[in-house]
């Protein structure tokens, strides 16, 4: 079983795509946490359960209303980036599991990411992104998915049968699987084609 963590060294991709999740995480962070932190500041409150509750709402609720209503978080549009939805249904409830670990963002989003590393499949999915069926995708991955799904349909229209997609790896010769988001993974080194 190929993870994330197997083709971590030698897929540059992939470690792009975690640069930029990794920074929107941090604006998104800093969007949250510093008005949070001058109103309690303002209001005197110093109990740490207090600070708990109210940072880690304001987290949560700064990160899943701009990703319902438009897919992004702000850190996340900084970056290009973009959650979908791995079937036809919308984002809403799917955006509310995504981000729990925004509740416990002094814990979980360390271990997210690892479990999601850790599991077969798309090494770009959190385990959270897993349970809620969505795929965080950068701009230019979507624009030339998009582009290859717009040939084939347009193959398929014109009665032009479409090349056969290789089921080898370019890498590697391994055998490749097709994701859930409709990706091709090699089987043996876990590059994502």
């Amino acid at each position: 079983m190929v993870t994330g963590f197997d083709i971590w060294g030698h897929d540059p991709g992939l470690r792009s795509h975690w640069k930029y999740r990794f920074g929107a995480f941090a604006v998104d962070a800093a969007i949250a946490f510093a008005p949070t932190c001058l109103v309690l500041y303002f209001f005197d409150i110093a109990n740490i359960l207090q600070v708990a509750i109210v940072t880690s709402a304001a987290f949560y609720l700064s990160t899943v209303i701009p990703e319902t209503m438009a897919g992004a978080s702000v850190g996340k549009r900084l970056f290009q980036l973009k959650v979908h939805p791995l079937s036809e249904s919308g984002l809403g409830g799917r955006v509310c599991i995504r981000n729990l670990d925004r509740i416990f963002w002094f814990a979980l989003p360390p271990i997210n990411f690892a479990l999601g590393m850790a599991m077969r499949g798309d090494p770009r999915q959190t385990a959270l992104d897993r349970v809620a069926g969505t795929v965080t995708v950068h701009r230019e991955e979507k624009d030339k998915y998009d582009r290859h799904i717009q040939t084939l349909q347009d193959n398929a229209a014109a009665d032009d049968p479409a090349p056969p997609i290789e089921d080898l790896c370019q890498a590697c010769g391994g055998r490749l699987m097709r994701l859930p988001n409709s990706k091709l993974q090699c089987g043996k080194c876990g590059l994502i084609q």
